[in-house]
């Protein structure tokens, strides 16, 4: 072989052996991006969001839209409950003593305990009707009852503590020292299913359809919730 075909051969086999290298860097740029974005997937925060009002397009209706656009970079679920199926808890017992929270009844509350279980916060927006949460919320709350052992850490056998909890309650004119106080003892009892952080929030002085969205103050405050729960 004479230099000139030495020198030819040399310079296609480099070719060669640089091709067969490109598949090679490609599989490995996929997979890294594959890797970044089950990371990313896994770090999001896991947020459920609660609209316990019948009132469409009434105040906890836009207080829970507020909040699910300032909660983009999370994975939210909204749970409107006039349009879902919820059957109040029948205290028969069937949950108590076992190992993970389970539900016999067949509604749209059983279908999302596993989420309540593994979500990082809960939200529960709700008009204060006759100086209480209204029965919606206190529904969705005793729903709860499949989370509870008396032996386990908050009483709870929930699979994931250290959630976060918030209340937000919007009404017309009950007394807010009283009303404040009253929000804050019930969500205490979020630690129920895992639960160890919580807020409230308090909006008086808005009795009508859309009233919130008046008040640059409460929108302020709800933001702010939000930049908690992502935290």
């Amino acid at each position: 072989m004479n230099r000139r075909d030495f020198i030819k051969n040399a310079i296609l086999n480099l070719t060669l052996a640089g091709l067969s290298t490109i598949p090679a860097i490609a599989s490995s740029v996929n997979l890294n991006k594959v890797s970044k974005l089950n990371n990313k997937e896994s770090k999001m925060k896991k947020i459920i969001l609660v609209n316990s009002s019948p009132r469409v397009n009434g105040n906890s209706d836009n207080i829970t839209k507020i909040l699910a656009e300032n909660l983009k970079e999370c994975e939210v679920l909204v749970f409107n409950m006039r349009e879902k199926k919820c059957n109040p808890c029948l205290a028969c017992g069937v949950c108590q003593n076992k190992e993970s929270a389970k539900c016999i009844q067949k509604d749209d509350i059983s279908n999302i305990i596993d989420k309540i279980d593994t979500c990082d916060a809960l939200v529960i927006a709700t008009p204060i009707y006759n100086q209480q949460i209204n029965s919606q919320a206190k529904l969705f709350i005793e729903r709860w009852y499949p989370f509870f052992n008396f032996n386990n850490k908050l009483y709870s056998n929930t699979s994931k503590y250290g959630k976060k909890g918030a209340l937000i309650c919007s009404f017309w004119g009950s007394p807010v020292d009283i009303t404040s106080k009253y929000a804050e003892w019930t969500v205490s009892g979020f630690s129920q299913i895992g639960v160890e952080h919580t807020k409230t929030l308090i909006f008086p002085q808005i009795p009508n359809k859309g009233d919130v969205l008046k008040r640059d103050d409460y929108i302020t405050q709800i933001k702010e919730l939000a930049k908690w729960l992502k935290e």
